[in-house]
């Protein structure tokens, strides 16, 4: 049996005959990059106008969306009811995100127009930015998903940032040579530029005396080690997502270091997590603990990452990083016993893989989210629709019944929607949920944002610490 559609029985191409095939809603989304030089973001920046080059991008992808049964041989018109192109500059990563999503109601698909939206958009792009980078390319143009139709829904795998390999083993040494100190101990004479010349630190302060004698106590930690699980414990819910990292899959994705106290505890822990596609760093302890870690192990850190800081830890992290754009938020804490059930969850219903379309498309006005599609799996996410619009949506970041721990997150009413209680609504259907499995639920609102903070505290939650939160960048 041929499963080419396109091709007939004596290996003919043909269009496909659709004609008995149901109308029914037909969903794409298309996502691809364009990797591009510093100096073409640096045009984009200072003068090449950012707004235009972006906007002829995404209005090209549209209109080709709506062009593909003249560009491609034997595919369909389809009646599109939506076509979105996003654009997002990612210079930290030199590259730059293309994402198309397509809707129509009509008898065949429109993964080709998701897939055909991206790459002209890309191809504008490059049109764009030519002048000052003709070394730009165009990769990984892929389908994310698709629902609709006989074959139902597809869902591209999550891509996970793979694990580096271990260093090979370096060759030993001639006898008489000096063996190389271990890397981690090495950091204080790979900082020397930075702990006594002002001018590397943009003028920012040396790290403390008491920082560099605790630095030899820093050492790498296994995620099994008993004592690193001991600390993160005694508090839940400031260590919320350091206790979710410690299982699997994130557990493959996490780096620990660890201060060990005169008595062999752990004064202070620092986790690098690598799953992202920019890198998470969070940190734990004292303040000069925190600065030791720091000067023990930033030689062996991403150059840039997105930083969780309590606010006694900025001061520790600005002898190294620039962390001046970190917004301040507040970490809430809502253990069982104080849980208020309030608000209606009448109409909220549980979210799986055939809404992953309608999320992200919610989720694509809100880019701070923190969102996988396989995050659906745990069967912890809740929206309400209005029409046929997901309307609003609440779920999780992290979620641990081994260590009795959530973090809820992603919660999202799209503007049109707000004021009417929705989000109240999907927030007490999600811990009606939680509460079943855990006895701690913790989530990070910004500061100011007194709409949520009103609502979290209805149901219970009080604030436990302040923290700042932005990206990190090496001096």
């Amino acid at each position: 049996m041929n499963d080419l559609t396109h091709i007939d029985d004596r290996g003919k191409a043909r269009m496909v005959d659709v004609g008995d095939k149901p109308t029914t809603a037909r969903t794409a989304t298309a996502e691809g990059f364009v990797t591009a030089s510093p100096q073409a973001f640096a045009a984009l920046r200072d003068g090449a106008g950012k707004g235009d080059v972006l906007a002829a991008a995404r209005i090209a992808g549209i209109m080709a969306a709506k062009r593909v049964p003249d560009l491609i041989p034997l595919c369909h018109a389809v009646a599109l009811s939506k076509a979105e192109v996003v654009v997002e500059p990612e210079p930290e990563r030199g590259r730059f995100l293309l994402r198309a999503s397509v809707r129509a109601t009509d008898r065949t698909g429109v993964e080709m127009e998701a897939l055909t939206a991206v790459t002209v958009a890309a191809l504008t792009l490059y049109d764009m930015l030519k002048a000052v980078d003709r070394g730009m390319s165009i990769e990984n143009v892929h389908l994310v998903e698709k629902h609709g139709g006989a074959s139902g829904s597809y869902l591209r795998p999550m891509q996970v940032v793979p694990k580096s390999p271990p260093p090979a083993p370096a060759a030993p040494e001639p006898a008489e040579a000096e063996a190389p100190p271990p890397p981690l101990l090495d950091a204080a004479a790979r900082s020397v530029e930075m702990l006594f010349n002002p001018a590397a630190r943009g003028g920012r302060r040396r790290p403390s005396t008491a920082a560099r004698h605790l630095a030899a106590r820093v050492e790498p930690l296994d995620a099994a080690d008993a004592d690193l699980l001991a600390r993160l414990s005694r508090d839940p819910v400031g260590c919320a997502y350091m206790l979710g990292d410690l299982d699997m899959p994130y557990a493959e994705q996490a780096r620990w270091f660890g201060l060990r106290g005169e008595q062999g505890t752990l004064d202070g822990v620092l986790l690098v997590y690598e799953g992202l596609s920019v890198p998470a760093v969070l940190t734990s302890g004292g303040g000069d603990e925190v600065e030791a870690l720091l000067l023990a192990t930033h030689g062996d850190l991403p150059r840039q990452f997105y930083a969780h800081i309590r606010t006694h830890h900025r001061d520790a992290m600005e002898p190294f990083y620039d962390v001046s754009g970190a917004k301040e938020m507040i970490r809430m804490g809502l253990d069982r016993a104080r849980y208020r059930p309030c608000s209606d969850p009448g109409g909220v219903f549980p979210l799986s893989h055939p809404d992953t379309g309608a999320i992200m498309q919610l989720y694509m006005h809100y880019p701070d989210n923190f969102f996988e599609p396989a995050q659906l799996d745990t069967g912890l996410y809740f929206g309400v629709r209005e029409g046929d619009e997901l309307a609003s949506v609440a779920g999780i970041h992290v979620f641990s019944e081994r260590h009795d721990i959530a973090a809820i997150g992603n919660i999202v009413t799209h503007s049109d929607h707000r004021g009417r209680g929705l989000a109240s609504k999907c927030v007490r259907r999600l811990l009606d949920a939680l509460f079943e499995k855990v006895d701690h639920v913790a989530l990070n609102v910004e500061v100011g944002n007194e709409a949520a903070i009103a609502c979290y505290r209805k149901f219970g939650f009080r604030e436990h610490y302040r923290f700042f939160e932005g990206t990190a960048t090496a001096l």
